[in-house]
């Protein structure tokens, strides 16, 4: 563990004699000032970083009215505010803090371009890292911030030699480029002559181009025609064509998956099965096409009472089923009696119809019968039937009709 101890000491000694060399070689503020603000630094901030190391009062002053008076900072302005606490805090040796401001800058690192990090301004905060680290006595993690320090410098002087050799290339291509631009005056002169077949080809292959486009173009207009005319199939094939509410068919599939999936998840499911009073006397007292008015009304108005997870379908004739899942036995009586009395107070002479028309609801709880949605539907059913039995316009639950013929059998 000494011997450890004494090589980390040693590198790290190393790693200070590269910091202090790379440090002669760092351009100065000026120049940090240009290169913040290419990147979209504001200069007070860029200016805080730097007398962060001076005096701790003036930067916590100076940090404080710049966050007062703007407080929207981007990512790389939030990298330096951070850096900044932590210079403010590593004065007054709280290192600990100075490592959890450090790390938090860190985190920033992904959202600010690679150019920007390694510049000696950003960099910076693993050098503060790693004095932080020692000031503890962790020197793993001191030599190793170090280390990443001396490796951002390297790589922002690499960066900065290729610049001065891009722009210095830039330079001796100019002249060449002047050269070759008298050369390039007399060969357009040539290709003036060329222009005219050029052209002449570039309409050829325009033509054909548009030619192609308009091809591509009705192809996926007739596959566009021919998805849009399958989804109305499939919506068709799921719907009742006269109430717009889901078929037969679909309340089944979708019944059986709902009951399914309430006896898996152990969850409450219930059932209302509505059937219209004496609908058979509409028809032939006011005729079909009043009675299939009938229909679609009582059908929109019940559906405003649904709740957006219910599946409200029309079985067949005059009868409509809703699924409510997730709804014990309770709440599936309060939203029968609700669409009871809806229906009850409708004034239907809009239509043409001056009778009341009434509904008939039978309810069954999923607990009350075998976990099958034909079964729990049959429940429905049969207390349906007790409700019209019982003089109509009222809701009577499958649970009701069990316990009566407990009480018989118990008697």
């Amino acid at each position: 563990m000494i011997i450890r101890l004494a090589l980390c000491l040693l590198l790290i000694a190393h790693l200070t004699i590269n910091v202090s060399m790379a440090a002669s070689n760092v351009k100065d503020e000026s120049q940090v000032t240009a290169q913040a603000q290419q990147f979209k630094l504001r200069k007070d901030i860029v200016d805080l970083a730097e007398q962060a190391k001076i005096s701790s009062d003036k930067v916590n002053y100076l940090l404080n009215d710049t966050l007062t008076l703007n407080p929207s900072l981007n990512y790389a302005e939030q990298y330096l505010v951070l850096l900044i606490k932590a210079k403010v805090k590593q004065q007054t040796q709280q290192h600990k803090d100075v490592i959890l401001l450090i790390e938090q800058a860190k985190l920033l690192s992904k959202y600010i371009a690679t150019e920007q990090l390694i510049l000696p301004l950003f960099a910076n905060a693993y050098l503060v890292l790693a004095d932080s680290y020692a000031g503890i006595k962790d020197y793993d993690n001191a030599y190793k911030n170090k280390k990443v320090f001396v490796d951002k410098y390297n790589e922002y002087r690499e960066k900065k030699r290729e610049n001065n050799i891009e722009k210095l290339t830039k330079n001796s291509e100019v002249a060449q480029k002047i050269t070759e631009n008298k050369l390039l005056a007399n060969q357009n002169k040539l290709k003036e002559l060329r222009i005219a077949d050029v052209h002449a080809q570039q309409e050829d292959q325009q033509r054909r181009f548009f030619f192609i486009f308009c091809t591509i173009l009705l192809f996926i207009l007739l596959l566009l025609r021919k998805l849009k005319v399958r989804k109305k199939l499939l919506v068709l094939a799921k719907t009742d064509s006269l109430t717009g509410l889901l078929n037969r068919t679909e309340l089944f599939n979708q019944g059986h998956k709902l009951v399914q999936d309430a006896s898996e998840q152990e969850l409450d499911l219930s059932v209302l099965l509505l059937d219209i009073d004496h609908f058979k006397l509409i028809n032939d007292k006011f005729g079909h096409s009043i009675g299939d008015l009938v229909l679609e009304k009582i059908a929109k108005l019940v559906s405003e009472t649904m709740r957006a997870r219910d599946v409200f379908s029309r079985l067949g004739g005059e009868e409509f089923v809703s699924i409510l899942p997730n709804t014990n036995l309770d709440h599936a009586k309060a939203i029968a009696m609700r669409v009871i009395e809806k229906i009850a107070q409708y004034n239907f002479s809009e239509l043409g119809v001056d009778d009341s028309i009434t509904l008939s609801i039978g309810v069954a709880n999923l607990k009350d019968t075998n976990p099958e949605f034909d079964d729990i539907l049959h429940a429905a059913d049969l207390a349906m039937y007790r409700a019209k039995a019982q003089g109509r316009n009222q809701m009577v639950s499958y649970e009701a009709i069990v316990s009566d013929q407990e009480r018989r059998y118990s008697n």
